[in-house]
C-alpha cells in the first residue's frame, strides 16, 4: 500500500514538473486569442465568431469570416467613438429595443434565449448588438440630427411623370444594292425584282445577306435607333412615308441602289408615374395640423391619390405634410386641406413613408461619411 501511495505521488509530481513548464498560452483557448487592436481597444476570435453567428441567426445568411471582421472592426470604431462623446445607453432604452424585436418575431425572451443558446451564442452578444444600435442612433443624432430632421423634401417628392417629348428616332433595315457588284443596269433587275418580292411577303433578312453590301448586314441590315437630324434628307423623306413594316421603292443613291424597311419609330418616351397614397384632412376651420392629422375621425386615407377628387388631388400634390390650403368657391363655405402624410407604393404592394425613406437613406449616408472619417483616423493593428 505505500509504495502505491508512493508511485502515485511521484506521477502527481512529475505532472506539476509538466505543468509549470507548460507556457500559460497552453491554458488560453485560441477563441479567446487577440485578433485585432484597435486603438487600445481589443477584438479577440470569440468577439468575431460570436459576431458570425449572430448575423447569421438575424439575417438567415452565412457570411465569410473577412466580412463579419470588417463588421466587427466597423462596430468597435463606432463604440469608441461613442465613449468619447460621452454617449450611452439607459437600460429602459435596451429592454424597449429588445420588447420590440420580440414583438415583431412573436416570440418570448425564454424562446429567444433557446434559440440563441441553440446556435452557440452567449445572449450577451445579443444584448451588446442593440445597445450599440442604440449608441450609433444617438452619436447620429448628436452629429447630424439637425440635418437629418430639417431635410428639404420638396426637391425630391416625385411628381407625376408626363410624357417627355424627344426628337423622333427611326429604327429600320436596308439593302445596299452595290454597282461595283453588280453593274448598273444589273443592279437596277435586282432591286426592281427585290422590290415586288419583299412586298409580297419575301423574307428581308435572307434578301440581305444574299445581295446587300452595306456594313448593316452583319446586323441582319437593321439600322438604329437613330435620331432624325442624323439621317440624310433624302432618307427622312422616304421614312416620313412608309408606315410600320412597309417597303420602299429603290432609292438612288452614290454608288448604287437602296431599299429601306421602316421598323418603328418613337417621337416620345413615357416615364411610369410613382402610385402615390395620401392622407388628408378637409376641414371648415383653420386648425393646428398635428391636431387635424391626431383626430382618427377626421382623417381620410390612405388613399390613392388618382382616387381623390380631382380639385382636392390637385392641391394635395403641391403639399408638403402638414401643411394646408385654403380652398374655397365663389358661392360656398371655405374648406381648410391638409396633407398629413404622402406614401409610395411599392410594386408589390407594400407602401412606404417617402419622407421617411429619404431621412432614413440621409441618415444612412451621414453615417457612412462619418464612418469613413473615423476608419481614416483609428489604427487597427491585425495580431
Amino acid at each position: 500500500m505505500n509504495i502505491m501511495i508512493r508511485c502515485i505521488k511521484k506521477n502527481l509530481y512529475v505532472i506539476l514538473i509538466f505543468l509549470f513548464f507548460l507556457p500559460i498560452s497552453g491554458f488560453c483557448r485560441s477563441d479567446f486569442m487577440v485578433a485585432y487592436l484597435v486603438d487600445d481597444q481589443i477584438i479577440s476570435n470569440y468577439d468575431i465568431e460570436q459576431a458570425r453567428r449572430l448575423h447569421n441567426l438575424l439575417t438567415d445568411s452565412n457570411i465569410s469570416k473577412p466580412e463579419i471582421e470588417k463588421i466587427v472592426i466597423s462596430e468597435k470604431i463606432k463604440e469608441i467613438y461613442a465613449q468619447r462623446l460621452k454617449i450611452a445607453s439607459s437600460d429602459a432604452e435596451i429592454e424597449a429595443q429588445i420588447d420590440s424585436f420580440l414583438r415583431s418575431n412573436q416570440m418570448k425572451m425564454q424562446d429567444f434565449r433557446s434559440l440563441v443558446r441553440s446556435k452557440g451564442i452567449d445572449i450577451q452578444t445579443f444584448f451588446s448588438f442593440v445597445e450599440a444600435n442604440i449608441r450609433w442612433q444617438k452619436v447620429l443624432d448628436n452629429r447630424f440630427g439637425y440635418k437629418i430632421n430639417n431635410l428639404t423634401m420638396q426637391d425630391v417628392i416625385p411628381l407625376v411623370s408626363t410624357p417627355e417629348k424627344i426628337e423622333k428616332e427611326y429604327e429600320f433595315s436596308e439593302i445596299f444594292i452595290s454597282y461595283k457588284q453588280w453593274d448598273p443596269q444589273r443592279a437596277k433587275l435586282i432591286a426592281s425584282r427585290l422590290e415586288i418580292e419583299l412586298k409580297a411577303g419575301a423574307n428581308f433578312a435572307k434578301a440581305v445577306e444574299k445581295f446587300s453590301s452595306a456594313d448593316s448586314k452583319l446586323n441582319n441590315g437593321k439600322v438604329g435607333p437613330i435620331k432624325k437630324s442624323r439621317i440624310p434628307k433624302q432618307f427622312r423623306d422616304v421614312l416620313n412615308r412608309l408606315k410600320k413594316n412597309e417597303i420602299s421603292s429603290p432609292l438612288e443613291i452614290e454608288g448604287g441602289l437602296i431599299i429601306l424597311k421602316l421598323n418603328r419609330t418613337r417621337s416620345y418616351k413615357t416615364v411610369r408615374a410613382p402610385i402615390v397614397s395620401v392622407t388628408f384632412s378637409v376641414s371648415n376651420a383653420p386648425s393646428n395640423s398635428d391636431a387635424v392629422c391626431s383626430e382618427e375621425r377626421k382623417i381620410k386615407g390612405p388613399v390613392l391619390l388618382s382616387k381623390v377628387d380631382k380639385k382636392i388631388g390637385n392641391i394635395l400634390s403641391k403639399l408638403m405634410p402638414g401643411e394646408s390650403y385654403k380652398l374655397s368657391d365663389d358661392n360656398g363655405p371655405v374648406s381648410f386641406v391638409t396633407l398629413c402624410d404622402r406614401f409610395l407604393n411599392k410594386k408589390q404592394g407594400g407602401e412606404l413613408n417617402f419622407e421617411t425613406i429619404k431621412k432614413n437613406e440621409e441618415a444612412q449616408r451621414l453615417s457612412n461619411a462619418l464612418m469613413l472619417e473615423l476608419r481614416r483616423n483609428t489604427t487597427v493593428i491585425k495580431k
